[in-house]
């Protein structure tokens, strides 16, 4: 148990430094970019995500399935093998972009300078993750959580410098070098070590276990990346540059909901998968009852908490997006509760149907962000997006439920919890002034929470 609680921890605390650093910066960031060149980053960032998940062929996400499939002392091998091959596409297809370079850069409103910078910044992205991934399975979390600092401080410092040395219309490009030559530095890092340590360049057995894996985790994670980010670009392309910022800010201040479940999500998986390994449901069950308790206890101490905090966080000209917030929360709190069907998903090899679902929700989101956005401006976008994350939900449940069978957790085990958020959900729009009864109720519910870890002695 003192093993687990050390790794949940500092795989927890490895995550909320990577993704969560975009919330504790932002209230610097917003004040030295302004609304228009904080969007542009925005939308710079979402494409260097997009390029991550083609080109490396998400051979990262097949990590998971192969410690299950392969012994340990083959770990290494297969890790340095699957990169091998991620990097000849990468190389590939980054040659077919540059070919194309000043018509790409046009058609997404960017400088051309910024189109190989972002070549070179997915792919550093794309090692850093796998790194990461390593690190996870192999449960040397400390060795995240070390590097994880190192970024943070690295980004913070490097954005602040190159903004300052840049003229203000051009603050966006010294904020988007420094997180690139950070992950550039880490990348690098990466991917020298894992090449090293592994020392397989190319075996066909490891590439054909994995592509049949990872390329249908490419529309998945395409999808979802589209399910998660296509309001911000279709704002952008309806609206302009100052909704896509004031939008985007309201986004990151909700964001610390999503870093929280990636991190808890993080810490949770390697022990779901060895549990289902080796049959050990009762862990699984209570495991998963514990992690809803938990991360339901935290979205509603967040959003009775939110509204006052974000008069603080935020200047007031991004406040018009505060509307937006509890709808961002009630979007990721559908995406945790995504995390069970598909996690058991994962762990039945069935990750065909994981895409096929995230692309056709991807698509209805498509849909209604272009109908919503037109009636109901950014609100309509948040709208949108956790919409979709509800059908995506449904029909994730209701194939492991329906056709895969055999799934270990219990209805109980997210209803009771959901029908309490929407519960708290309610009671903040309905008491928007009474703050002092919502932050009573916060704490008395984060007071419960803590004591229901201390006796149990886990976080799950």
């Amino acid at each position: 148990m003192k093993k687990q609680n050390r790794v949940a921890f500092f795989n927890f605390l490895s995550v909320v430094l990577l993704r969560g650093i975009s919330f504790f910066t932002g209230p610097i960031f917003s004040r030295m970019l302004g609304t228009g060149s904080y969007g542009v980053t925005s939308i710079y960032n979402i494409w260097v995500s997009a390029v991550a998940i083609v080109f490396s062929l998400q051979v990262a996400g097949t990590l998971p399935t192969a410690r299950v499939q392969y012994p340990e002392e083959k770990q290494d091998g297969y890790h340095s093998s699957i990169l091998s091959m991620a990097m000849a596409s990468f190389l590939t297809l980054s040659l077919v972009v540059m070919v194309f370079c000043r018509p790409i850069a046009s058609a997404l409103h960017f400088d051309t300078i910024l189109v190989p910078l972002l070549l070179f910044h997915a792919f550093c992205n794309f090692c850093a993750q796998l790194l990461n991934q390593k690190f996870v399975y192999e449960y040397r979390a400390d060795l995240n959580c070390l590097i994880s600092v190192l970024v943070a401080v690295l980004t913070l410092v490097l954005s602040v410098v190159f903004i300052k040395l840049l003229p203000p219309e051009q603050g966006y490009f010294g904020r988007i070098f420094a997180v690139a030559l950070t992950y550039g530095v880490v990348g690098m890092f990466g991917c020298i070590y894992i090449l090293r340590k592994g020392r397989v360049f190319y075996n066909r057995e490891y590439w054909k276990f994995c592509l049949p894996l990872a390329l249908p985790m490419v529309f998945y994670t395409l999808s979802d990346l589209v399910l998660g980010q296509s309001d911000r670009v279709m704002l952008q392309h309806m609206m302009n540059d100052n909704v896509v910022g004031q939008y985007s800010y309201a986004l990151n201040f909700a964001m610390i909901m999503f870093t929280i479940f990636t991190a808890l999500n993080t810490s949770w998986c390697p022990f779901f998968f060895d549990d289902m390994k080796y049959g050990r449901k009762e862990n699984v069950v209570r495991q998963g009852k514990n992690f809803a308790e938990l991360f339901t206890v935290l979205s509603a101490g967040f959003l009775l908490l939110y509204r006052e905090v974000f008069r603080v966080y935020a200047r007031a000209d991004y406040w018009p997006a505060m509307s937006c917030i509890p709808v961002f929360v009630a979007g990721y709190y559908l995406n945790f509760l995504c995390t069970f069907p598909i996690n058991y998903e994962y762990y039945r090899q069935k990750t065909k149907a994981v895409a096929v679902i995230t692309v056709i929700v991807s698509v209805v989101n498509i849909g209604l962000n272009f109908l919503l956005i037109q009636q109901m401006g950014m609100l309509g976008a948040a709208l949108a997006t956790t919409i979709s994350h509800g059908l995506q939900f449904a029909l994730h449940y209701g194939y492991v439920r329906l056709v895969l069978g055999e799934y270990p957790f219990p209805v109980r085990t997210w209803l009771v919890p959901g029908l309490l958020l929407l519960a708290v959900v309610v009671l903040v729009f309905t008491t928007p002034k009474l703050w002092l009864l919502r932050w009573g109720l916060g704490a008395a519910i984060g007071i419960w929470e803590l004591l229901q870890i201390k006796k149990r002695k886990s976080l799950f």
